[in-house]
Order: structure tokens, then C-alpha cells, then sequence
């Protein structure tokens, strides 16, 4: 029996591999600034597109009685070995996209983060 557990141990790989791949993306986006808008509805409307984790503004980059500017930073996970570029092409620049008093100025990509 040892010698049967022995030889099952080496074939034991203890090293886990990740469940989900993280990353994040960054755009400069324009809000509507309105009574009919709201920064805040915005930017819950951001955080109900499937996979996004957290949605931040990074800094302002300007600001008028009709528009607010800002540079807002997206985590999103997706499943280990997903294709994010078919993700991101296709489903977080679209969902940006339909959020009414939202318009994206500059797409500045995404990248992966955390253990490669």
C-alpha cells in the first residue's frame, strides 16, 4: 500500500491553476451633466455589465455645464483561457455603448493583471 501512495503523490499536481483571468481596461468617458442624468446611476449602469467587478474614475479630464470628462478604470474576470478581445470588443464597448448619457471618448485597451 505505501508503494501504491507513493506513486500516486507524483502524479499529484498541487499547483493550482487559476479559476478566472483578471484584467482591466481604460477609457476616457463623457457624461451627460443633466437633471435627467445622474454621475452616480451612470456609473451603476457600468457596474451591471456582466463580468465587470469594479468601475473607478481615475482622475477628471474635464468638466462644462453640459459634460463631465473623466478617465475610469473597468476590472473584469472571465473564465481561465476565455478570449478577451472577443469580450471586450464585443460585449464591454457595446454595453458602454447603450448607456444612454454616455459616450466613450477614447478607448485606451485593457491589459491583464495579477499572476500570469
Amino acid at each position: 500500500m505505501k508503494d501504491l501512495l507513493e506513486h500516486w503523490r507524483k502524479h499529484i499536481n498541487e499547483e493550482e491553476k487559476p479559476v478566472q483571468d483578471k484584467y482591466e481596461a481604460t477609457f476616457y468617458l463623457s457624461m451627460l451633466q443633466s437633471k435627467e442624468v445622474d454621475r452616480t446611476e451612470l456609473t451603476n449602469f457600468m457596474r451591471a455589465i456582466p463580468n465587470i467587478t469594479t468601475v473607478y474614475r481615475e482622475r477628471e479630464i474635464s468638466t462644462s455645464k453640459r459634460n463631465f470628462v473623466g478617465e475610469y478604470r473597468f476590472r473584469f474576470v472571465l473564465p481561465a483561457g476565455s478570449n478577451v478581445k472577443k469580450f471586450y470588443d464585443l460585449e464591454l464597448k457595446p454595453s458602454l455603448k447603450k448607456i444612454k448619457g454616455l459616450t466613450v471618448q477614447r478607448d485606451l485597451g485593457y491589459e491583464k493583471i495579477g499572476g500570469q
